[in-house]
């Protein structure tokens, strides 16, 4: 879609990109002694508008929701249309609607487990969780909250609701990649789909689970057809591998077989899926009309929160360099 709304909006983020971490800002970090080294180079940055002096540096996670929160509200009032940021935001709704419910059954406090982004107010889905119905919300939303309660009310339990939710979640955010018709949005949600399912086929066959599981968790509207996938893997893990040589995730299951072998793990499978989606992403940096600009610059601004996470984590933890290096996802450049 050419798209030349979005001309002024391009221009902005060209310099909105100029402020994401380069490699270079990653490799410092890594060679930080610690943890509060690396927070000491966060106050030199976007995040330091939300780091105070008496900071702890265990209070990270609050400093980098703040940063993501802002470009969203950011992108939100600049954007000319809102769907292209609902695409990245809908996640953290389904996630805020799990914990809601979860601690509803639990008659528990899962406040702090709440996120401030999303393409509803949390005052919205906290009515939604509690009348079960709603006219502010996509009817998936609510059909997904009507599944989840019938299926407490059956077995009352919430161990597996999760399953329901994903199920609605990859739904939705299909339905919205096809109202909003953008190729690469489109391209983007079936690859992310691809390789839900393929990370789920993997776990699945570690954890030894039935064929019937593995069917009711595997999404719809990917391009590779779940059924075939199904098919693959329960004839054997060769089989699956062998299925995903003709596609384009063959790298992604090259790297994470003996992994997955030896470990039971897909540590490297997670790293490898991130760093193909950035790199599919990169390849449209050049794209000057639409929406791809934007699509970009909100996936490199949501890894550099997770590469921040694991930095931050790694280094309170005394994790060694060379490790957290293996971990860090690539950069937006």
């Amino acid at each position: 879609m050419n798209d030349i709304k979005y001309n002024t909006l391009n221009t902005r983020i060209r310099t909105y990109e100029s402020q994401l971490f380069d490699r270079t800002r990653y490799e410092r970090m890594l060679n930080a002694q610690s943890a509060e080294e690396i927070y000491g180079m966060l106050q030199e940055t976007v995040y330091g508008d939300f780091i105070n002096e008496d900071d702890r540096v265990h209070d990270f996670e609050q400093v980098l929701t703040a940063e993501l929160k802002r470009v969203y509200e950011n992108m939100y009032r600049l954007a000319p249309d809102r769907r292209i940021i609902d695409y990245f935001a809908l996640k953290y709704d389904y996630q805020n609607l799990k914990v809601l419910v979860k601690a509803s059954y639990m008659q528990a406090d899962f406040s702090s487990f709440l996120v401030p982004i999303g393409t509803q107010p949390l005052a919205v889905l906290k009515e939604l969780v509690a009348t079960r119905k709603s006219n502010q919300v996509a009817s998936e939303m609510v059909a997904c909250i009507e599944e989840v309660y019938s299926y407490i009310e059956n077995y009352h339990e919430v161990q597996s609701i999760d399953i329901i939710f994903d199920n609605h979640y990859w739904a939705h955010l299909w339905a919205l990649g096809k109202d909003y018709e953008d190729e690469v949005l489109q391209k983007l949600i079936k690859r992310q789909i691809d390789i839900f399912n393929i990370s789920t086929v993997l776990r699945s066959y570690a954890m030894k689970r039935k064929r019937g599981f593995i069917s009711a968790v595997l999404a719809d509207n990917g391009s590779l057809p779940a059924e075939e996938l199904l098919t693959e893997i329960t004839t054997s893990l060769e089989a699956f591998v062998a299925y995903l040589q003709n596609t384009p995730y063959k790298v992604l299951i090259n790297a994470s077989y003996e992994e997955l072998i030896e470990k039971k793990t897909l540590n490297t499978f997670d790293l490898r899926k991130d760093n193909f989606l950035m790199g599919k992403l990169k390849e449209q940096k050049i794209v000057p009309f639409g929406p791809a600009a934007l699509i970009g610059y909100l996936y490199a601004k949501e890894i550099e929160s997770k590469n921040l996470r694991i930095l931050l984590i790694g280094k309170i933890n005394k994790v060694p360099e060379e490790i957290l290096r293996s971990r860090v996802r690539d950069s937006y450049e």
